[in-house]
């Protein structure tokens, strides 16, 4: 049995609808009330954000962030913008611009992720396909930037789609990974859109781009990790996944290697907070049946080689 992990843990995906304060004069792009739209509450029926208790999950201030991943030896993290629906650009870019704010008062602890703006009409959009690469130019003077995140499923659009071309080649040019929601989602959205096979495309086309296909892509993490091992900069993290629940191919490619390369350098750990408990998912994480060396990079190494330290 393998020792209780007690180092520091990088958390790579906050969840990050729940955090932080409604945009002044309004609602923030990244919060729908589904509750009030027939079409949404069926969308949503087999995902409900409640508690326990039937209530809904409380957002957290930024320092009730920081306060429970001081609690659970999350040193460093990672907020995830999240646009599931159609919004404005100027909306969207407000809303990042938020995130980058809260991620400036974490003291360094805290890095953000900017959401790229839905396509308006899904893969038959006609709007200018130059908007979410010319968006990130606004963000250059942001601290704590890592990344661009994007939602296929919900956005009815394959991430290989011609509409996030430029944006994959300004996130080349600045260094930027691009985090791609994988696998069946728990909302009824389509499943095929989050088929990480289309992420091949991607990486052959923009073989400098770092892909971090977020939510293991059940049922299909072997294609998942066939693409980690496949591309030098593929790699799957585990947001929304109790560790418990890993699927065994996961864990197999976590012991050991693929193709001659390592689990543990191509899979960064990632709980979902607050959707997730981050108390039982660091305590299970930490005493993972994984080799110390492993665990360490799962659970820290291979996110701070990825991202390095958040600066404050």
């Amino acid at each position: 049995m393998t020792e209780i992990y007690s180092g520091p843990i990088f958390d790579t995906f906050l969840h990050g609808p729940w955090v932080g304060r409604d945009a002044a004069g309004g609602t923030r792009a990244d919060r729908v009330d589904w509750k009030g739209d027939p079409r949404l509450r069926r969308v949503m029926r087999t995902f409900r954000h409640e508690t326990e208790s039937g209530s809904s999950v409380a957002t957290l201030s930024v320092q009730d962030l920081l306060l429970a991943m001081a609690s659970n030896g999350v040193e460093n993290g990672i907020l995830a913008t999240k646009v599931y629906y159609t919004a404005a650009a100027d909306a969207v870019t407000a809303l990042n611009h938020d995130f980058a704010a809260m991620s400036a008062e974490s003291g360094g602890r805290l890095k953000w992720i900017a959401s790229a703006i839905p396509p308006e009409l899904g893969g038959s959009s006609y709007w200018d396909v130059m908007q979410s690469s010319r968006m990130l130019d606004a963000f250059r003077d942001d601290k704590g930037l890592c990344g661009v995140h994007l939602t296929p499923s919900p956005w009815g659009i394959f991430p290989n789609d011609r509409w996030f071309y430029p944006l994959y080649a300004k996130c080349v040019e600045r260094g930027l990974p691009v985090f791609i929601y994988v696998g069946a989602p728990g909302p009824l959205w389509p499943m095929e859109p989050n088929n990480p096979c289309h992420l091949d495309d991607v990486a052959l086309a923009f073989p400098e781009l770092k892909i971090i296909a977020h939510h293991i892509g059940d049922p299909w993490t072997e294609m998942a990790i066939r693409l980690a091992a496949r591309h030098e900069h593929f790699y799957i993290c585990t947001s929304a996944w109790s560790p418990k629940a890993y699927p065994a191919a996961l864990m197999a490619f976590l012991r050991g290697r693929w193709h001659g390369v390592k689990g543990c350098d191509k899979t960064i750990f990632a709980s979902d907070f607050p959707l997730l408990k981050l108390d039982i998912i660091t305590q299970d994480a930490r005493a993972m049946d994984l080799a110390e060396d492993a665990l360490a990079k799962f659970l820290n190494g291979t996110a701070a080689r990825l991202f390095g330290p958040p600066q404050p």
